[in-house]
């Protein structure tokens, strides 16, 4: 669940990043809107002058207003290409965090389904448990003082008693066992092995976002980062990438980052 909290956070920083960048466009869209309203009312008053007392020094200013005009419009359309461009890449970042936020519930759902069924099995064992103490504590009390019909029939049922609790005992055995692997797999699952994330597609998308990420604002997100994680994206980027990135962090945070890259490392050289 960590790297999904990592997508996240980075993703809302995104998001702010480029709503700043689409409203900076629209504000410089409409002081050149602005601009050119007030150079049209100067053409028009030009014009009307013009044609009631013609001069050279008017038309020749009417002329570069009107040149003006031209590129103020040429860069209102830059602008708005661009306005719209923002507004497609903010689009597809809201697009990711939605599927990102729809992992994240299945994920937590299916973890609460399986807490509930340990909940069940834990349950049922302690109710086994409480049967077996109750019957060690009842049969202590039968009495052996009977007629030879009854040993016989006791013997029985003591043979029947001992059948019944090896199979108690093996049905313990093995409820346990389950039990015991249903824990393991939720801790597996809690803990989210970096293995895991390695081959997790939306760890290799975060892995291309942090490659192509400017190393200043990627260093300044990687402070506030779990370091285990940061080590384990800044491993999987370019070298080049990885050394601008951890130059950019808090000395003291790079340092902790470091190390636990190489022993990372250390590990994966160790191993078979």
């Amino acid at each position: 669940m960590r790297w999904i909290k990592g997508f996240l956070k980075i993703k809302d920083w995104q998001k702010k990043e480029k709503a700043r960048d689409l409203e900076q466009l629209r504000a410089n869209a409409q002081a050149l809107k602005e601009k050119i309203a007030l150079l049209e009312e100067r053409m028009a008053e030009l014009e009307r002058s013009i044609k009631q007392a013609f001069s050279f020094e008017k038309l020749v200013e009417y002329k570069s207003l009107l040149s003006k005009k031209s590129e103020l419009e040429r860069a209102l359309g830059e602008l708005e290409r661009e306005t719209e461009k923002k507004k497609d890449e903010l689009k597809l970042i809201y697009k990711d965090i939605k599927a990102v936020e729809v992992v994240k519930g299945r994920l937590e759902t299916e973890m609460r389904k399986r807490e509930s069924s340990l909940e069940m099995q834990r349950a049922n064992f302690l109710h086994l448990i409480k049967k077996f103490l109750v019957f060690l504590l009842v049969f202590p009390l039968i009495s052996f003082d009977q007629s030879a019909l009854q040993k016989k029939i006791k013997a029985k049922k003591e043979a029947k008693t001992e059948s019944d609790l090896k199979a108690v005992s093996k049905e313990l055995e093995e409820k346990l066992k389950k039990l015991e692997e249903e824990r393991k797999k939720l801790e597996e699952l809690r803990r989210v092995e970096p293995k895991k994330e390695e081959v997790s597609p939306d760890f290799q998308k975060l892995i291309a976002i942090f490659n192509k990420a400017d190393p200043d604002e990627a260093g300044a997100i990687m402070n506030n980062m779990d370091p285990n994680l940061a080590a384990e994206i800044l491993l999987n980027l370019k070298a080049s990438q990885s050394a601008a990135i951890l130059s950019a962090m808090d000395a003291q945070k790079a340092a902790k980052v470091s190390q636990i890259m190489a022993r990372k490392r250390a590990q994966s050289k160790r191993a078979p």
